[in-house]
């Protein structure tokens, strides 16, 4: 009776105990059943669709992918506004190749909450292999060591502290002489204009100095990432939900000179992703070269709900220039 007893009153510590999460590394692709023949050139514009899939994955912590970074050779970093980072290699259509799921290093006195680890954009530098990652909620921008390996340095930017605690800075750029260019996803300087920081230096050093301009993004739509084409040019991804047309996204051109001080930023639309092609909650933007073609990728955010997905686009970026006259 004893016996029986004990492992009774096992099973029922068993069954009262929390779940543990599961920590799959493994991250699986599939194609969307609303991809569109292919290739799929998006309008009269240098975008052409040329693949897509939707990531899963068991891991618990996987989605709500908020930036994106490509390393090069089709290696991917996306980053969760849960800091939570994915990496990953595309090299066919069914399965990304060593791919992880792990949390970035907490400093000390912080939670894993979403007030202290609201993640929403990254930027990287080459040449030392250091990350810039931005946070909302508490504003601040964090160096992060090659390999993500530790914390170095925090800054909490005097300019951003009246920012949205929803609405802060949703993408970062780190520029090829060092500047940071940093924009808000809602702070409104004034109506259909947001805030946008440029810094001299590194943000994530205390007491770095900014200098704003302003950012006018397609009407209705909010900037969700930036990135660089191999010329200096910038794209701007921008998302927008509506309840009338569900969410639709739209991808912009900025010419490099454009962005300094007192300046008034509006892109160049290329492309508008909305249904019937694949879109979702649009949120990371990253290029890379392939084969001597420009390539860009798009991610969604999930928002870690089942009737959502985790998009994965791939577009080829070509400009077909006229030959010059004799």
């Amino acid at each position: 009776m004893t016996s029986l007893l004990f492992f009774l009153g096992t099973g029922a510590f068993v069954a009262d105990s929390p779940v543990p999460p599961n920590t799959s590394q493994q991250i699986a692709l599939k194609r969307p059943v609303d991809l569109p023949p292919l290739p799929h050139r998006m309008g009269e514009g240098p975008l052409t669709l040329v693949d897509g899939w939707e990531l899963e994955s068991d891991n618990s912590d996987f989605g709500g992918f908020s930036a994106l970074h490509a390393m090069g050779g089709g290696r991917l970093l996306a980053l969760s506004d849960a800091a939570i980072l994915a990496g990953f290699t595309m090299r066919d259509g069914a399965i990304a190749h060593d791919s992880f799921v792990a949390p970035l290093p907490v400093r000390k006195g912080e939670r894993s909450t979403k007030y202290d680890q609201d993640s929403e954009s990254l930027a990287h530098d080459p040449v030392t292999g250091r990350f810039w990652v931005g946070f909302e909620q508490r504003h601040r921008i964090r160096r992060y060591s090659p390999g993500f390996a530790r914390a170095e340095a925090t800054g909490r930017p005097a300019a951003m502290a009246d920012w949205p605690k929803n609405g802060g800075a949703e993408a970062i750029l780190r520029r090829a002489d060092g500047s940071f260019v940093v924009f808000a996803e809602s702070h409104r300087v004034e109506p259909g204009v947001t805030a946008g920081l440029i810094f001299a230096g590194d943000p994530a050093e205390p007491g770095t100095k900014s200098r704003s301009f302003a950012y006018r993004p397609p009407e209705g739509y909010r900037i969700t990432d930036i990135t660089a084409l191999p010329d200096g040019r910038l794209l701007a991804l921008h998302r927008r939900f509506s309840f009338v047309s569900g969410v639709s996204a739209k991808i912009g051109v900025i010419k490099a000179q454009a962005v300094f001080p007192g300046a008034m930023v509006t892109p160049r639309v290329i492309a508008t992703l909305e249904p019937p092609l694949p879109v979702d909650n649009m949120e990371g933007i990253a290029v890379e070269r392939e084969g001597g073609k420009t390539i860009v990728w798009i991610i969604s955010d999930d928002n870690f709900l089942i009737v959502q997905r985790s998009l994965l686009l791939k577009f080829e970026f070509s400009e077909v220039r006229a030959s010059p006259r004799p």
